[in-house]
């Protein structure tokens, strides 16, 4: 088998287990093992880290999405010098993440006005990056489709 043909092979095998990012660094990263000499095992893995990463930031960019965030904010973001009533070390706790390990609920209550849906937001995106999956919503999104549900029923009416 001549060395193109076996390269055309490889790249079919790539194509066929959907490894686009391999694939398209197929080339370079063959040259580079080749110029610098590497084993068959570095070569590999320089090849397979190329498609971890793009399968890594595609994931991310899939969790930011279905999050639906309403705003970028970050937790770094928050004014405790405006907010002080917001407690910095328990928000430093929040952040850690831990709730979600132990399957913790965090229940944000305050008038209007003191960033709890900045934290709401800011904790969502803190849970994206981890890669954790999240989904924002509002209370009055969750209320309508049950009323709507309701109505369709024949509830509610007089």
């Amino acid at each position: 088998m001549s060395e193109a043909s076996v390269y055309q092979t490889v790249r079919g095998h790539l194509a066929t287990l959907r490894l686009a990012a391999a694939a398209e660094a197929l080339p370079a990263t063959l040259e580079q093992a080749s110029s610098e000499k590497l084993s068959h095992t570095a070569f590999l893995e320089r090849l397979l880290h190329r498609e971890v990463e793009a399968t890594v930031a595609r994931r991310q960019v899939s969790l930011a999405r279905f999050a639906c965030l309403p705003s970028p904010w970050r937790l770094a973001d928050f004014d405790f010098s405006a907010q002080p009533s917001v407690d910095p070390d328990l928000v430093r706790e929040l952040a850690s993440l831990r709730f979600l390990e132990d399957a913790t609920n965090v229940l944000l209550i305050g008038p209007p006005g003191v960033g709890k849906t900045m934290l709401a937001v800011g904790l969502g995106w803190a849970a994206v990056e981890a890669g954790y999956r999240v989904h924002y919503t509002t209370a009055a999104d969750l209320a309508a489709p049950a009323a709507t549900r309701l109505r369709w029923r024949g509830a509610g009416r007089t």
